[in-house]
């Protein structure tokens, strides 16, 4: 959303954004997906796109929580912005990251994700991972 300056030129994009931080258990990813959902409605997302975003939200917040390693006295971080028609949300975790072969997921969570949105970036680098998913927004 940009807008010509008082000289005309292109006025940079206004971001708006969300934080919100939980120890890493279980009955966090209802207060994670809610807020996501509540922070895209607030900014134009539709019901089905607030359907896609609480679905992939939990599927990101439950990989954090139960594939991270991640522990009560670990903190799960979700961001949420918004910025030219496009909402970017990140979950982000300090655990030890993939390859635990011990899982007893189906591996399809990220799948899920990749499907519900736009754009999908997965980053680990030292402990932790920061998965980051894009919506596009409807034009306002």
């Amino acid at each position: 959303m940009t807008a010509p300056s008082a000289e005309g030129e292109p006025a940079v994009a206004s971001v708006v954004s969300l934080k919100v931080c939980h120890p890493g258990s279980p009955d966090v990813v209802p207060s994670f997906r809610h807020a996501a959902v509540d922070f895209a409605a607030t900014h134009g997302a539709d019901a089905d796109l607030c359907h896609d975003i609480a679905l992939a939200v939990s599927e990101a917040v439950t990989n954090a929580v139960k594939h991270a390693d991640a522990r009560e006295d670990e903190t799960i971080s979700l961001t949420a912005s918004v910025a030219d028609d496009w909402l970017e949300i990140c979950v982000i975790d300090r655990g030890a990251g993939f390859g635990n072969p011990d899982s007893d997921g189906l591996g399809l969570g990220l799948s899920i994700i990749a499907r519900l949105s736009a754009h999908l970036t997965i980053s680990q680098e030292g402990r932790g991972t920061e998965l980051s998913m894009r919506f596009p927004l409807p034009r306002r």
